[in-house]
């Protein structure tokens, strides 16, 4: 007789804490997706939203007309949101909810042949974990470059017979092309697709010398998709003029830009690789995920019948590996870099649910695995402060301690509609108040942090003069400094500007001081 004493619980009860464990995230999910509704735009968005504006509403040509190292994708989505939606804070939010909603829906359907749950699991994992990262990540460009990324996934992993392979790969260069023309480098899974669409579809011994012809074909016809794709918004560049500007920048500031490090220091090479290759192997503080991630694919490649599925897991994994590479091109790695990391190991940890009918009666295991999901995500989800803060006071605290707010209410007291202003910060939240009192900048320059590092370089010298230039040309009412935002330090690196503090000294006078920012105003003569 067997000796059931042995087995702490039944499959059924193990089956019942999964789902239950589920639900809970799901119910965690839904509270901190309704709570993110009230959030307002942070850093990055709220700056790339604010281009959209001058764009939009006042006819500045990028780069031309805005000094900004941002590829024209980025702006092209933030102008659609604007033209569409407006720029309110609640507009973005709708959008990044969306698009995050369009994401775990793809997301599911490429998970569902792994199982519902396994589907489920990972969609609940990302979700958490995305909304976890707070406002500051939202709309963020690693971050909506997953959704059209999830697609071609999805493209590349679907099975049809009526289906063109070419037409495939055609749409798989279509939808990296827009993934580069958020960030270039974000397109390296591009590769692996095309292998493994041609894996799956070679009905032939699948060897090297086999699988070179088709490999060849697909990547050419999804050359033809990539290079089309990039086309358009080069064309609309030329035709508004912003094609040369794009090309000055591209070439000659963002090597220097791509030399600073996450702690926004400037090095020497050797030091450089030495310092992200340190961060590099922290993998964004989630080890515990990439490392979970791995297990699931095992589980998957010991415990599935299907020769189709494990190869979808190789593949998921092989993903995990390019994006978290992509993720150390930069060389900064701050948080929202590994996202599309993040996204891959969410899909390949999810796999640790994975279940078979080839040992359902197999309890310790299940128990096991069940224990593997739960304490990677009791380790690696956190929810956002902002809505912990929400839950305990009732309401979110005003952005970077009413900076934001404080600024904006100054310059919607003080300004006339023929008012410009200049701001000197970097993400300081400024620039962000200016969108919020529809504010035009002075000049082309809505940051000041290129001006202070590589100074000895003739560029960067040119930029300085420049600047000053543009701005005694356009004597804006007002200048707002923010001194508490992060400096650039380190190698051929100044905080001094002396021609600047010259100008502000003898034609404004200081208006207005608040926390961490100064507000001169112009002197009538």
């Amino acid at each position: 007789m067997k000796n059931t004493a042995s087995i702490p619980l039944s499959h059924k009860a193990v089956e019942g804490v999964k789902y239950l464990f589920l639900a809970s995230l799901a119910t965690v999910f839904l509270v901190e997706l309704v709570l993110s509704l009230h959030w307002q735009l942070q850093y990055d968005s709220a700056f790339l939203h604010y281009v959209a504006y001058l764009i939009n509403e006042h006819g500045f040509v990028p780069y031309r007309d805005i000094f900004e190292v941002n590829m024209p994708g980025t702006y092209l989505f933030h102008i659609a949101i604007g033209r569409l939606f407006g720029y309110s804070d609640f507009a973005s939010r709708m959008v990044d909810v969306a698009w995050l909603t369009a994401t775990l829906t793809v997301t599911w359907f490429i998970m569902k042949p792994f199982g519902r749950v396994v589907a489920s699991a990972s969609c609940l994992l990302f979700g958490l974990i995305y909304l976890g990262f707070g406002p500051s990540t939202s709309l963020q460009r690693d971050a909506i470059a997953i959704l059209p990324i999830a697609t071609a996934l999805l493209l590349a992993t679907r099975r049809s017979p009526n289906h063109s392979v070419n037409l495939i790969h055609f749409l798989l260069g279509v939808l990296f092309a827009l993934v580069a023309l958020i960030k270039p480098h974000l397109a390296i899974g591009l590769p692996a697709l095309i292998v493994y669409k041609c894996m799956h579809d070679t009905s032939k011994s699948k060897s090297v010398k086999t699988l070179i012809k088709p490999c060849i074909i697909g990547g050419l016809f999804a050359l033809v998709g990539f290079l089309l794709t990039l086309t358009i918004p080069f064309l609309w560049l030329w035709r508004i003029g912003a094609l040369q500007p794009f090309w000055d920048i591209f070439s000659s500031y963002v090597p220097l830009y791509l030399q600073m490090s996450g702690d926004f220091q400037f090095r020497e090479t050797l030091d450089r690789v030495i310092y992200a290759l340190r961060l590099y192997l922290k993998f964004g503080e989630f080890d515990i995920l990439l490392m979970s991630s791995m297990f699931g694919v095992y589980i998957v490649l010991t415990k599935s019948m299907s020769a189709v599925t494990k190869k979808r897991a190789i593949l998921l994994l092989s993903l995990v590996i390019l994006y978290s590479l992509s993720a150390a091109i930069g060389g900064k790695l701050w948080a929202y870099h590994w996202i599309p990391f993040v996204y891959f190991t969410c899909l390949c940890t999810a796999m640790v649910l994975f279940s078979s009918p080839s040992f359902k009666s197999l309890h310790r295991p299940f128990i096991l695995l069940l224990l593997v999901f739960i304490v990677t995500v009791m380790m690696t989800v956190r929810p956002a402060k902002l809505a912990v803060q929400q839950v305990v006071y009732g309401q979110q605290p005003a952005l970077m301690d009413g900076r934001v707010d404080e600024i904006a209410t100054y310059l919607n007291e003080h300004l006339s509609p023929t008012d410009k202003v200049q701001p000197l910060e970097w993400i300081g939240g400024a620039v962000h108040a200016m969108l919020i009192s529809e504010t035009i900048v002075a000049t082309p320059y809505l940051t000041d942090f290129q001006f202070y590092h590589h100074v000895s370089n003739p560029y960067i010298q040119k930029l300085r003069k420049n600047f000053m230039t543009k701005l005694k040309g356009e004597m804006p009412t007002f200048i707002i400094e923010v001194y508490e935002t992060s400096r650039v330090s380190g190698l051929d690196t100044t905080d001094k500007f002396p021609e600047l503090k010259e100008f502000i000294k003898q034609h404004y006078k200081q208006d207005y001081t608040g926390d961490g920012f100064d507000i001169f105003r112009r002197e009538e003569r």
